[in-house]
């Protein structure tokens, strides 16, 4: 019999399950040949131009995400 500490285990670990499967389903970004960020050309196979610009991206689109608006905005469409 599986006393309440086990029951508590058990949840936990469908949760994290669950997010994980959660994640594996979002959007994902490909690369366009221009920056996700800046807009600037990069080569073909690349999303960003540097480190900075991934980090600033995933700022924002966390702050998108907490407001409540669209994320994976494109800033440039063409």
């Amino acid at each position: 019999m599986s006393d309440e500490a086990d029951i508590a285990d058990e949840n936990i670990e469908l949760s994290r399950l669950a997010a994980i499967e959660a994640c594996r389903r979002q959007p994902r970004l490909v690369p366009k040949g221009t920056c996700w960020f800046c807009d600037e050309p990069v080569a073909q196979l690349k999303k960003y131009c540097d480190s900075d610009c991934a980090d600033d991206y995933e700022l924002e689109q966390a702050a998108l995400m907490r407001a409540g608006r669209p994320h994976f905005i494109d800033h440039h469409p063409d």
